[in-house]
């Protein structure tokens, strides 16, 4: 069954305009424009979504969990977190593990989705974050956590295999011995080789840029910093074309003055806005052993917000680290739109099937309102979530799984 949905106003992101309509057919837009202009089929339903502005889904490529869940954690967390994400406005993600045998987990819940067994948002593949990250060499920290991990080609090979294809990002560190060997033959495999909690020079990073590195996790975190002498992995990130740069957009990872640094000098194609959320996104406030999480950010237990390295991962969900980086471009909401769907799609390769409101795309998509509040996903043409204040203008005609949307 056709559906037809009318908004105020849409930003696709490559476009922004109103009223405007979007026309589903099974999983797929099927037409798209001002509302005027896209006809409605005979048989088709109507969703009229009032004043709220349609966006795509966003695409999360660098989350580890949510709800209690980690994705490392297997199948049945990677379940639980997906069935969550639309609630956030993420309809597109990457599970994000650190060490291949968390791979077969991952790769059994995103077949479950494809056969049916399991909605939520969509598992594009994997980001493996790890194992070849440097140490942090903390104060008090164990011995053997301060121990270089040994990258090696026939290892990340074996990982590469283990993942049948399903490997899309691997976040790494360059000063590790091997490293730059690991990453030409990510390139050549054609997986996107990020630099990740490294404390590589400038000159190295360039290094590593010519071996293959296109990407930068979590840009500004665990990295080497600015220095006007040293520049470090932060100057080369702000003054690199080739590499596209992570951003944690809560207000806590990254001060709003750095992230408009960041926007400056690499313009709002270059920037992927993720969540790196772990197990305590979704969470109420509380204390959970180690950490203590209160209003909206977690650290170590026993350290204020003056120490360096308590940060315990984020938990801002995606529609918030939107509403931010808007704020910081005062708030113009189409290039922030643009940072969560349609740049991570690109990093990984998917945007010719997700990412942006186009024709022959699958019909992944929000409803949201000026404040970024989602109150509607949609993925693949089936409504994951809605909120109570659109529960008298749309609903499910199936029960159970999702449905096409009714008026």
């Amino acid at each position: 069954m056709a559906v037809l949905f009318l908004a105020e106003r849409m930003i696709t992101p490559l476009e922004e305009y109103g009223p405007a309509a979007v026309l589903v057919e099974e999983d797929t837009i099927v037409a798209i424009g001002r509302s005027k202009e896209v006809p409605k089929p005979e048989e088709a339903e109507v969703v009229d979504l009032g004043r709220h502005c349609l966006v795509p889904g966003f695409v999360d490529i660098h989350i580890h969990g949510g709800l209690g869940k980690r994705a490392s954690e297997g199948c049945a967390a990677v379940e639980k977190i997906a069935a969550y994400l639309p609630a956030t406005g993420t309809t597109s993600w990457l599970p994000t593990i650190s060490a291949g045998k968390e791979i077969a987990g991952v790769l059994e819940a995103k077949e479950r989705q494809q056969n049916g067994a399991i909605g939520g948002a969509i598992i594009e593949g994997i980001h493996l974050e790890g194992p070849y990250l440097a140490p942090k060499n903390l104060p008090g920290s164990a011995p053997e956590d301060n121990v270089p991990p040994r990258p090696s080609v026939s290892e990340y090979l074996a990982m590469w295999q283990a993942a049948g294809g399903q490997l899309k990002l691997m976040g790494l560190a360059p000063e590790l011995d091997q490293a730059l060997a690991v990453i030409a033959e990510m390139r050549r495999t054609g997986v996107v080789a990020a630099i990740a909690h490294s404390k590589a020079d400038y000159e190295l990073f360039n290094r590593a840029v010519s071996a293959g590195l296109r990407h930068a996790t979590h840009t500004y975190n665990v990295m080497s910093g600015l220095h006007h002498r040293k520049p470090g992995i932060v100057g080369g990130v702000l003054t690199n074309d080739q590499v596209t740069a992570e951003l944690i957009a809560d207000g806590y990872h990254v001060h709003p003055a750095a992230m408009e640094i960041l926007l400056r000098c690499k313009g709002p194609d270059k920037v992927c806005l993720v969540t790196d959320n772990t197990q305590w996104a979704g969470l109420p406030d509380g204390d959970y052993g180690t950490v203590i999480k209160e209003n909206g950010v977690v650290r170590k237990k026993g350290y204020g917000p003056e120490v360096d390295h308590t940060l315990a991962g984020s938990v801002w969900p995606m529609n918030r680290c939107v509403a931010n980086i808007a704020a910081v471009l005062g708030g113009c909401l189409r290039p922030a739109v643009q940072m969560a769907t349609l740049n991570p799609a690109r990093v990984i390769g998917l945007d010719g099937r997700i990412g942006s409101l186009e024709v022959g795309k699958e019909a992944n998509f929000l409803a949201v309102d000026d404040e970024v509040n989602v109150h509607l996903a949609v993925v693949k043409g089936r409504v994951e979530w809605q909120s109570g204040q659109l529960k008298m203008m749309v609903k499910k005609e199936a029960t159970g799984g999702g449905g096409m949307v009714g008026h």
